[in-house]
């Protein structure tokens, strides 16, 4: 998949010297700094960086791949609004997730009360004006490279039977590797409740995958 920032918005009145201040530590907080200094390129930067990671973790929550695009161009479009105001209390990646798991569950709320035929039916191309154009990346999964195939297919399934919340956490931790503490950031909840909630998702999907893997 690939996203392409069509019709930027403009950047007025912006302290260019803010711009070198962070880009001695990450590729982010440089990128970060350089958009807030006006610089436009920088958010494509940092769409590059991520979009690969952001439509798979839509695709995991939502299931379907129109509504994975929606997700994604929504998600870069509240990132691109928010990011003037962005002043990096978290990490940029963690701040990312926290939009993405916002606007995921909110299109997750909403898709649960549509048949999936008609999110199968959906084509990219119905909503008009849109900032960003997604192509779907044709590349398979990188955990479908490790599983092989059946027990990919095997893991994805009992994925979608398994609740929202459990099957977040679990996407969070052990396909986009965030730490405990991330995910208490993320989720504003202790470490502690981190464990646990991870602790019974395992369980979930466990129990769930021994029903769909022989």
């Amino acid at each position: 998949m690939s996203i392409e920032w069509v019709y930027p918005l403009p950047m007025d009145g912006l302290d260019s010297s803010l711009a070198g201040a962070a880009c001695g530590a990450s590729e982010d907080e440089c990128d970060v700094a350089r958009f807030q200094a006006g610089e436009e390129a920088a958010f494509e930067s940092l769409v590059r960086r991520h979009e690969r990671t952001v439509y798979r973790l839509a695709l995991r929550m939502l299931r379907h791949p129109e509504d994975a695009m929606d997700a994604t161009q929504e998600i870069f479009i509240r990132t691109f609004r928010g990011l003037r105001s962005f002043r990096g209390e978290a990490a940029f990646r963690t701040w990312l997730y926290g939009i993405a798991l916002n606007v995921c569950r909110t299109r997750g709320s909403a898709a649960a009360r549509r048949s999936p035929a008609e999110s199968l039916d959906r084509t990219g191309d119905e909503a008009e004006g849109r900032p960003l154009r997604i192509v779907k990346d044709p590349s398979p999964d990188p955990a479908e490279r490790v599983l092989g195939g059946e027990l990919y297919a095997a893991l994805q399934a009992a994925l979608s039977k398994i609740s929202a919340e459990h099957r977040e956490i679990l996407v969070l931790r052990e396909v986009e590797q965030l730490d405990y503490g991330e995910l208490s950031s993320l989720l504003g909840v202790p470490e502690g409740t981190v464990k646990s909630r991870l602790a019974r998702a395992r369980r979930a999907l466990r129990e769930t995958l021994e029903g769909v893997w022989p």
